[in-house]
């Protein structure tokens, strides 16, 4: 079982996971009958109905905070014509009921695919709750027929959820952070008892996603909803007050003044238990309650805060990387180079002069630092540093790559189509943890060369348990790639796929880069976009076994290198590999053996095509053969079956090499080969 013991809490400049931890543990506190009494009385006095003030305080996660902001409850402007009185708090998310009224089901409603009624208000003795009422007569739903329509009905919001919100994964491993909006709710059911508590108004996804993981049903939550605590024991026998007993034992273990281990479960119930700083609203002025809940939910998921355009977002992100690896030492430098002149590169790549470094030393620094491997030390924290800066779900999949172009695309700002087929490039794989390399790139062309031509024998030779690229490879690789992508000239010569790509079009710039890499002349070509681009002269294009140089002079129009040829060059296949290794000559022997076969059955032709005079049946079809010796088709049986067996192995054992590659006598015997 997972333990996570809770260690020094002392946090700098930013707030670990323990601390955090520590917050969450302290934000759920104990609920007594005289509290829930208190509460209920203070709920009712405020407008809400007895059932719904009867169960609410089950879910407060500080019952006495709650009392005291209930006593301080003011009257604000929460949209636009609604004047309410509101109090924030932090909530249980066990105990909350998935709103049955989703703005974001309208499009559904009135298409006919969502029944689900739409609210009204319930107001009697100068209370008022937002009421689905599924009593109604025209609706026609009797007891059974009443609860399994409104499950089926909400299965269907769940499932608009799942398709909508990205945020789900994120929310499940730390917990809700941002706080909603809730209103008193009223349901009721043919046959039963209304039930109250409060509904998750503007938080549905968020309150779905952390029930869903928990366990907590929307039956489950509404079964125990329908369960009125009336006296202390009842309380205590509770669900949700069980549920809190729990989460007060886990909190217990960390709050100690020694803390004590707890398991990734408790950990993981303890940041999903709470919905912080959220808004309950209470009562409201002039208008129904219903339609105060309408206006607030559309203004909160309509009139958003204008965004920040993509680039800018991922520049923002970026400097927050960049600030925690810096602060926390991952911050990749160059030999005698401190971290805060790298960051300075970083920052302002066009205006550090090329006698200190050329803008493909800094970008293949920026790639060193940002492009690692998953679940590396480094790598985690800037999971973490990303998390700070919105960047959760589905943003995730290829936020390393954004990140690390939004950084170098800095040396050509306002290139937004170099910075895409640069970002394309960098999401290879191939280009993971690079390592620092400050070589003269003459010598570091040379290893790149070696390394091509090692990795090109053993793919000849079936070994595919290979890197995709070495370490000089990478770095030809990344700093050719930044030239044909942020170059000199108005095109970008490592494109994106066309629109509507024909074949040999659809390659994106990373499956081009790779190709490059994989081959000789694809290899000198980006070796040439550096030395070219270092001169800021139009990349070169270099003919066939031609080799890369620096060359002194631009190259002329019909000798320049374009995006059509350089995608043709991707796309060749290289030259074969001379290879006089044992699988190399196991291939040939192969091909002979092939030939052989195919004499084989030649002269098996000839020999039933054979007659006197042309006579029609052959002599063979007339009376047959017999082989004299009588070791011909034994032969051939047992070859056959030696193929097989050899065949059967390549396919259990794949393309490993295996030492033992003798085979008992049984399936040799009586074979002359």
């Amino acid at each position: 079982m997972n333990q996570t013991l809770m260690t020094d809490l002392t946090v700098n400049d930013t707030i670990s996971e323990d601390a955090e931890l520590r917050l969450r543990a302290e934000q759920i506190k104990p609920l007594s009958w005289a509290q829930h009494k208190a509460l209920r009385e203070a709920l009712i006095s405020a407008g809400l109905p007895p059932e719904s003030a009867s169960t609410i305080p089950l879910t407060i996660a500080n019952p006495q905070h709650m009392l005291d902001q209930l006593k301080r409850r003011r009257f604000e402007l929460l949209a636009p014509g609604v004047i309410a009185q509101s109090v924030n708090t932090d909530i249980l998310v066990a105990g909350l009921v998935r709103a049955p009224e989703n703005l974001r089901m309208d499009e559904q409603r009135w298409s006919g695919g969502f029944k689900m009624p739409r609210y009204t208000t319930y107001a009697e003795n100068g209370t008022a709750a937002c009421m689905l009422d599924l009593t109604d007569p025209h609706l026609g739903l009797d007891k059974e027929k009443g609860t399994a329509f409104f499950f089926d009905q909400i299965k269907l919001i769940d499932a608009e959820i799942e398709l909508r919100n990205k945020y789900g994964a994120d929310i499940c491993a730390h917990g809700i952070r941002i706080g909603g909006t809730l209103f008193p709710f009223l349901l009721r059911f043919p046959g039963r008892v209304p039930i109250g508590g409060l509904e998750t108004g503007d938080c549905y996804g968020r309150t779905y996603f952390i029930q869903e993981k928990e366990g907590m049903t929307a039956s489950k939550v509404l079964a125990a909803l329908e369960k009125v605590p009336t006296n202390a024991t009842e309380l205590r026998e509770h669900p949700l007050q069980k549920h809190r007993a729990n989460l007060l034992g886990i909190a217990g273990k960390i709050t100690a003044p020694e803390p004590g281990p707890i398991t990734e479960r408790e950990r993981l119930m303890l940041v999903r238990a709470v919905m912080p700083s959220t808004r309950i609203v209470l009562n409201v002025k002039d208008v129904s309650l219903a339609e105060a809940r309408r206006r607030i939910v559309a203004q909160h998921h309509i009139e958003q805060p204008t965004p920040f355009s993509s680039d800018t977002a991922w520049q923002i992100r970026a400097a927050a990387v960049l600030d925690s690896l810096q602060a926390k030492g991952f911050l990749k430098t160059h030999p005698g180079t401190s971290a805060a002149e790298t960051r300075r590169w970083f920052d302002n790549p066009t205006e550090i002069p090329t006698h200190i470094a050329y803008r493909d030393d800094i970008a293949a620094l920026v790639a060193a630092t940002l492009l690692l491997d998953t679940d590396t030390a480094g790598d985690r924290h800037i999971t973490a540093a990303l998390r700070t800066r919105g960047v959760v779900g589905r943003d995730r999949t290829r936020a390393r790559s954004f990140l690390t172009a939004a950084v170098i695309a800095r040396a050509v700002p306002g290139q937004a189509g170099r910075q895409s087929a640069l970002e394309r490039a960098l999401n290879g794989k191939g280009l993971r943890s690079m390592g620092v390399d400050i070589r003269p790139i003459e010598e570091i062309l040379t290893d790149a060369r070696a390394e091509l031509a090692a990795a090109r024998l053993q793919r000849a030779r079936g070994n595919t348990d290979i890197p995709p690229m070495g370490p000089a490879t990478q770095q030809i690789a990344l700093r050719g790639a930044f030239y044909l992508t942020c170059g000199t000239g108005d095109t970008v010569l490592l494109e994106r796929s066309a629109l509507n790509a024909q074949k040999g079009e659809a390659q994106e710039p990373g499956q081009l880069l790779a190709f490059l890499a994989a081959t000789t002349q694809g290899l000198e070509q980006l070796a040439q976009a550096i030395f070219d681009g270092r001169r800021s002269y139009p990349v070169r294009r270099l003919e066939k076994d031609q080799c890369a140089a620096d060359l002194t002079t631009p190259p002329t129009d019909d000798k320049t290198m374009t995006a059509p040829n350089l995608r043709t060059l991707a796309l060749a296949s290289d030259d074969a590999v001379e290879d006089q290794s044992a699988s190399a000559m196991l291939a040939e022997d192969g091909d002979e053996l092939r030939r052989m076969v195919a004499d084989v059955t030649t002269l098996l032709g000839i020999m039933e095509g054979r007659s006197d005079d042309d006579k029609i049946p052959t002599i063979v079809q007339q009376r047959g053969w017999k082989d004299p010796r009588g070791t011909i088709a034994p032969d051939l049986e047992n070859a056959a079956k030696l193929v097989r067996n050899w065949e059967m192995r390549h396919e259990i054992i794949g393309q490993s090499f295996s030492g033992n590659l003798e085979y008992g006598e049984g399936d040799t015997v009586g074979a002359d080969l």
